[in-house]
């Protein structure tokens, strides 16, 4: 299934106050001896084990990525074939190759603006948000609210409606100084359990 199947028309334009930008992942491999000691196999695997177990809350399981942790709520996990350039999508388990999964995607971004001009962002953000709508064609309502954290950071919410359907789109933005994280929820059913674990994610976060 191709990426752009997880993708919103509304993100197809990035936001150009935000100035998202991804960097391009590299994969390497190296071959390892083969006559690795079994033990040292059983201790790694016994390490594993045991942080998993650690990162286990009562929502779900913390996540390590490279700009900070989250929660992933039960019942869901990463789609590692949609997955790249920086940005990570998680569906309900069993939904991965879904022409068209509820999902919610987490990455990391670059805007314009210090923590203490945040409200310049979100104004920002509201007026393009609006503009890419109505030059798309897109019969969608957008409203906005604030919040923070559970972390203490500054967050913005937005929700695309669109209109005439139960589709709705939502973007957390998790502030710091010229930085972001975005939160991107895609449901298309109005579920609200994928709702909840978007705000789970969103709330849980915290910068590395």
């Amino acid at each position: 299934m191709k990426k752009s199947l997880y993708l919103l028309p509304v993100m197809i334009l990035m936001l150009s106050a935000c100035g998202n930008k991804q960097a391009d992942v590299g994969t390497s491999a190296k071959v390892e001896d083969s006559t690795v000691n079994t033990s040292q196999n059983e201790n790694s695997s016994a390490k594993e084990a045991s942080q998993k177990d650690n990162n286990t809350t009562k929502d779900g399981q913390r996540v390590d990525k490279d700009f900070g942790s989250f929660v992933v709520a039960d019942g869901f996990g990463e789609a590692k074939e949609q997955s790249g350039g920086g940005r990570y999508f998680y569906v309900v388990k069993g939904h991965e190759h879904d022409m068209r999964p509820d999902n919610i995607s987490i990455n990391e971004g670059h805007q314009n603006y210090n923590l203490d001009e945040s409200e310049k962002f979100a104004q920002s953000t509201t007026w393009q948000l609006n503009m890419q709508i109505k030059q798309s064609g897109i019969d969608a309502t957008v409203t906005g609210s604030s919040g923070k954290t559970d972390a203490g950071d500054i967050m913005y919410i937005f929700d695309i409606k669109m209109n005439g359907s139960d589709e709705i789109d939502r973007q957390y933005y998790i502030l710091r100084d010229k930085k972001y994280v975005m939160v991107f929820m895609s449901n298309f059913d109005n579920d609200e359990s994928v709702n909840k674990a978007a705000e789970l994610m969103a709330k849980s976060f915290e910068w590395k």
